[in-house]
């Protein structure tokens, strides 16, 4: 494994239930969700800064199931994951069964693990047919995007 540094995930609120948590534990064990770092309830009004903050400081990548996190309908999302310098891996589909995100994130596994080296910001989306990226500049762009639409000045 060239010396990589070892796989450190954070789950967030869309991939908290309880069987997937256990199954990716199995594949990883220095995996922690939101959950259990806050609270199941406390977590529900933990703000994606504050998670993606102390995410991306402990050098955790996270994974969601919820796509709309990268989307230029979700801003300030977008801005935390560029701020904060995060790595997100997301599912293409949030509306899979636990058997088969399981079954994907285990088939990914291996690209995974390499992109433990790669410093964020970045996004990638998980799909039974491999890791696609979202690179820093998309994020960027949807962010401009998003805050046009707003009228707003883009924050960077």
């Amino acid at each position: 494994m060239r010396g990589l540094p070892p796989l450190r995930l954070f789950l967030d609120r869309s991939t908290n239930g309880d069987d997937f948590v256990k199954g990716v534990k199995r594949l990883c064990p220095d995996t922690v969700s939101i959950g259990e770092r806050y609270g199941v309830r406390a977590a529900e009004n933990v703000g994606d800064e504050t998670w993606l903050a102390e995410t991306a400081a402990e050098g955790r990548i996270c994974v969601g199931a919820d796509k709309k996190i990268l989307s230029s309908s979700r801003p300030t999302e977008i801005a935390a994951v560029l701020k904060h310098r995060a790595r997100y891996l997301v599912y293409a589909n949030n509306n899979l069964r636990t058997v088969d995100q399981l079954r994907i994130f285990n088939g990914l596994l291996p690209d995974i693990r390499e992109l433990t080296g790669t410093p964020g910001p970045w996004a990638y989306t998980m799909s039974q047919h491999g890791l696609i990226l979202t690179t820093r500049e998309e994020l960027e762009q949807r962010l401009i995007r998003a805050a046009e639409r707003m009228g707003m000045r883009p924050q960077g």
